[in-house]
């Protein structure tokens, strides 16, 4: 599988991620391949099950911003859902919004495996 054959689940912009990664594929490669191995999305998972609010906002923050360099915009568009709920109290939709963040960052790893 190539990059421009990833997922259209995944919204993969892959001009704005080769731009932010100076032209260079190689390099956008590498640091997809890095992101299954990344300890954000097992911290915001542990936050959500514990109920950590700050922990949540914390880690879907920061896999928000992940996403984005990345250009990942299903994860980003999902962590920045998760990240506004948590900002506007609306507690009560994490459980939801998380499923839909944990099948968007499943399905990314699972494109990046294969790449």
């Amino acid at each position: 599988m190539t990059l421009s054959q990833l997922s259209p689940a995944l919204r993969f912009d892959l001009s704005g991620a080769l731009a932010r990664f100076g032209g260079s594929e190689a390099l956008l490669l590498r640091f997809l391949r890095r992101l299954p191995e990344d300890k954000t999305f097992a911290e915001l998972s542990a936050a959500v099950s514990s109920n950590d609010l700050p922990g949540v906002e914390r880690a879907a923050h920061t896999l928000k911003g992940v996403a984005a360099n990345l250009g990942l915009e299903a994860l980003q568009a999902s962590s920045d859902a998760l990240v506004v709920a948590v900002r506007t109290g609306a507690g009560d939709q994490i459980p939801t919004l998380f499923a839909q963040l944990r099948g968007d960052y499943e399905t990314a790893c699972r494109d990046i495996a294969q790449l």
